[in-house]
């Protein structure tokens, strides 16, 4: 994505800053990079501002990625005794791993179960620290003699974690795929504000949040047991009582002094002159004592490290993240609001917090948590009346017994909501009330200077802005409505100086920019963006300033935007004009006909609204007179976002009205009446519709193809379909994919390989396994026919390439995988050319496989598990075959009588792509398949029993 940037240079430091608002809730996160004479360290100055009048949430993590290899170590603290995986579902011992942690045994490993070695890692894995009294953590290369460390407050930065793709076939495929030539790698990522993810983070309205990371490289000394900004200590005791010493600094330390004692006696008292090319190592002194907690290293005035006792019982484990129960088996109305807090908090993917609050209000109607929380939700979507009505709910509960409550958060969101509803007067008052609670103080006291400023009472304003910044002085919006207000008044150099200071300390905030009327560096500093300078326009707005805000849009529309590498769509957008038509209409009534027709006659393409005022303005044109295709298409996209389903069907509707030849409409309605309507000949004819009225779309081709899938349409049809298409379909891996799929599904394994193997593929989210499944199944098909035909050969040489899928597939088989289906085949092949001992070790293998991977899960049985009862019985066992279809039965059978859920921890959806799956459905012809293999294996078995018998 591209970003601000703007380079400051001191004396004797220089800091790159880059910047963004963030496209979807536009929070301001800016990150300086600096560095300084005389220091190897890297410093990065963070500086998160909630620019927005809403609470929100935030992760940061700043990931390092390096090259590895076999030689390469990890290290975090000593104190590290367990790390934890995504959302602490798992946890594990550390370094030495005892568990079975991303389905691998790992103490069945040993040695080779300690995680801090990429070489000892086979899947993709990903290990967070929980519990750490010190502030560093790195990685180490053995290798090239060097690393690097990271070093920031554990109170503010507790976050340290390590991500590989897994040192095996699958991970080296991945990494292939995601870097050019310093592959493979890891990711040692440092968390601010998180010690996981996705613990996310609240930002208050108007909150800025101010932190720093440090990375500093050295040399020599190996992996360190103690690490600060200034130095690094190493002290690492060997079985003889023999000690590996070293001390490396960032910067030079000259006559630097390092001692080390043993129960208060000086072992080593040496003197050196330190640098960063010049570590300090003794690897000849010796401990004699036998206990390493009496050692301490001290680089004196710097750093110490002294071990710890390991005979000290371990601090207890953090626990095991686990389930929320449905809402009404939860007890108390406190667990179902702290339970919707979380999925609201941690963006839950498949599970919403509406179930938990109906539940709360249905057992207390009044609750004021609850009637709070769902309110910021109803607000968050746009439905201010809805969200008025809960709010004033919570205003009552909480002031049932006395008027000034503890919190004013629900007064403020009143505030809020009435504002957006157009009762500036009721939310005058809210916000007065709001800001007798502290908390709540700085942004209410900063809204009702913005009511000020829309009754041109910029002394009154002025006076709220100063209160808002006395409890909140990084609120980079009330100094510039504080300068807005001083210009008002006359006051011009006092608001000058206010812009001038904030620049010093912020030089990318825009409006700031902007209000110190240079045009041209705005233009630079911003590229003249469009979401940008909505921001700035909206802001503008909330304060009354019409005239300033349509001088920015002219100043927008009159001047270029800047290129950039990385490819921005939206630096231009419809919403700039129909912002521009809404605020000359409401300077003076019937004046935006210019500006409305200018937003309507643009093409309709990156219509993607994402703010509050993005919808009020798009409503307002949407009820102005003539059609309005592009003003119903963007809110059409942004309900749908906002999980208003109908009402984005509604809008769609009205934009196809408008333009019954848009097809990217008939598209998105296709989609909505599949998942929200449920209307299965409606999705086919937007569709259709679709591909008529644009036939050059690939996407919508793909799209139409997985729909003709779900709609039971003949593989014979749909195969005649894209070869209909073939070059549209070539400009797409799903599509070829699928084109592969249906070859095989008609018994032309063949032409399938062939279009496999003309073409380099990139592995896609959501398509993980799909190019590796039909090349396996080609090899299989071709083989099997080869087999049947005589030719145990080149079946043998069929089944062989199937488990060695080359390059160009761009994914390879996963460690935990089964593979029973290729060594079956592999086994019959060689059995049919007399070579026993080798069929007798395929069938073996497998025969003793466990589980499977599939759809990036394990699983404990799948379709293959009818391939190791049928590897069984050609060994003989026809008991083990016949306890392994049993077992293969209960599963299946269990699993069509359980209810389907998605996982709750899953943290990846390949069968869910564009068009819902009737889930429960889907399960139920799952478990058909595995029962109708277990029957088919039940005769195999009594097949292979009497040729055994013969």
């Amino acid at each position: 994505m591209p970003c601000d940037y703007h380079v400051e240079e001191k004396k004797t430091e220089k800091i790159v800053w880059l910047s963004e608002h963030d496209p979807m809730t536009r929070m301001k996160g800016m990150h300086g990079i600096c560095v300084s004479d005389g220091s190897s360290v890297v410093e990065l100055k963070g500086r998160l501002f909630n620019r927005t009048a809403c609470t929100r949430t935030f992760l940061w993590w700043a990931n390092v990625a390096a090259l590895v290899h076999d030689e390469y170590e990890s290290f975090f603290p000593p104190d590290v005794r367990y790390v934890a995986d995504h959302a602490v579902r798992a946890t594990t011992s550390f370094p030495f791993s005892a568990a079975d942690y991303y389905g691998v045994k790992y103490g069945d490993r040993a040695p080779a179960n300690d995680l801090r070695w990429y070489k000892n890692i086979p899947v993709p894995t990903s290990y967070m620290v929980c519990d750490t009294e010190y502030n560093f953590f790195g990685g180490y290369d053995h290798k090239a003699g060097g690393g690097f460390i990271h070093v920031a407050s554990k109170h503010v930065a507790p976050g340290k974690k390590q991500w590989t793709w897994g040192d095996d076939a699958f991970g080296r495929a991945w990494d292939r795929e995601l870097t050019d030539e310093n592959g493979p790698y890891i990711e040692l990522m440092a968390g601010v504000y998180t010690d996981n993810q996705p613990d996310f983070s609240y930002l208050l309205p108007y909150e800025t949040k101010t932190f720093s990371q440090y990375w500093w490289p050295y040399k020599k000394i190996g992996p360190v047991q103690n690490a600060s900004r200034d130095a690094a200590l190493r002290l690492v005791v060997g079985a003889d009582g023999e000690l590996d010493l070293g001390v490396a600094v960032s910067k030079p330390m000259p006559a630097a002094r390092v001692t080390l004692a043993e129960n208060g006696v000086v072992l080593v008292d040496e003197t050196a002159d330190l640098s960063p090319e010049r570590p300090w190592q003794c690897l000849t002194a010796k401990s004699t004592g036998g206990n390493p907690a009496a050692l301490t290293l001290t680089l004196h005035g710097v750093l110490s490290y002294r071990p710890a006792d390991e005979s000290l019982e371990a601090p207890p484990q953090r626990s095991v993240a686990t389930e929320p129960a449905k809402p009404e088996a939860v007890e108390t109305v406190e667990e179902l609001v702290l339970i919707a807090e979380h999925l609201v908090q941690y963006r839950h993917p498949t599970r919403y917090p509406e179930a938990y609050w109906a539940e709360a209000l249905k057992r207390d109607p009044s609750d004021f948590r609850t009637n709070l929380a769902w309110g910021r939700a109803k607000l968050e979507q746009g439905l201010f009346e809805e969200a008025c009505g809960l709010f004033t709910t919570a205003v009552q509960r909480l002031t049932r017994w006395h008027p000034n409550p503890s919190t004013g958060e629900a007064h403020y969101y009143l505030g809020l909501a009435r504002v957006f509803r157009g009762d500036s007067r009721g939310a005058y008052a809210a916000f007065y009330k709001a800001a007798w609670n502290y908390e709540w103080r700085a942004a209410s006291y900063y809204n009702l200077a913005l009511l000020d400023c829309r009754e041109r009472r910029f002394e009154k304003a002025l006076e709220h802005c100063e209160s808002a910044l006395d409890t909140n002085r990084q609120n980079n919006k009330a100094v510039v409505l504080k300068a807005v207000a001083l210009r008002k008044l006359g006051r011009d150099a006092e608001s000058k100086a206010a812009i001038r200071d904030l620049l010093a300390v912020d030089p990318l905030d825009h409006w700031a920019r902007y209000e110190a009327d240079d045009a041209a560096t705005f233009l630079s500093k911003t590229r003249n963006d469009a979401q940008t300078v909505l921001d700035i326009v909206y802001d503008y707005a909330d304060a009354g300033c019409c005239e300033e805000a349509l001088t920015l849009l002219q100043l927008h529309h009159d001047n270029p935007t800047t290129e950039n590498v990385a490819p921005n769509p939206l630096k231009r957008s419809h919403l700039t004009h129909y912002a521009a038509a809404w605020l000359q209409d409401l300077k003076e009534p019937g004046q935006g006909t210019a500006s409305l027709a200018a937003a309507r006659s643009l093409p309709a393409d990156y219509c993607f609204p994402s703010r509050l005022h993005d919808q009020v303005v798009l409503q307002w044109a949407a009820k102005q007179p003539g059609g309005d295709r592009n003003a119903f298409f963007g809110l059409g996209n942004y309900y749908y976002d906002r999980k208003r389903h109908h009402d984005a069907i509604a809008a769609w509707e009205a934009a196809r009205a408008a333009d019954p030849t848009f097809a990217t409409v008939c598209r998105n309605l296709g989609i909505a009446y599949w998942n929200t309507a449920r209307d299965r000949a409606k999705a086919r004819e937007m569709y259709e519709a679709a591909r008529r009225q644009s036939p050059g779309d690939a996407r919508v081709l793909s799209e139409f193809v997985q729909l003709q899938k779900k709609l039971g349409d003949a593989a014979e049809d749909r195969l005649t379909y894209l070869r209909g298409n073939l070059s549209l379909a070539n400009e797409r891996d799903d599509c070829v994919v699928e084109l592969a799929e249906l070859h095989n599904a008609v018994r032309e394994p063949g032409t399938a390989l062939e279009i496999i193997l003309g073409r380099t593929f990139h592995p896609w989210e959501g398509g993980e396994g799909k190019v590796l499944e039909q090349y396996k199944s080609a090899y299989l098909q071709l083989g099997q026919r080869a087999l049947q035909a005589g030719d145990a050969a080149e079946a043998l040489r069929s089944f062989d390439l199937a488990g060695a899928p080359p390059a160009t597939l761009g994914e390879a088989y996963h460690l935990l995988q089964a593979k029973a289906d290729l060594n079956y085949w592999r086994g019959k092949a060689l059995r049919a050319l007399r070579r026993d001992a080798e069929a007798e070790r395929c069938f073996a293998a497998s025969a003793e496989e466990a589980g499977d991977f599939q759809a990036m899960a394990v699983t404990e049985h799948s379709e293959l598990t009818y391939y190791r009862i049928l590897a069984l019985a050609e060994l003989g066992r026809q008991d083990d075959a016949a306890r392994l279809l049993q077992d293969l039965d209960l599963f299946a059978q269990n699993l069509r009588a359980t209810k389907c859920e998605i996982d709750y921890f899953a943290t990846s959806l390949p069968l869910l792509l564009v068009f819902e799956d009737d889930m429960q459905e889907a399960q139920n012809e799952r478990a058909a398949r595995l029962l109708h293999l277990a029957r088919s294996a039940l005769e195999e078995i009594g097949t292979a029993a009497g040729k055994n018998q013969a």
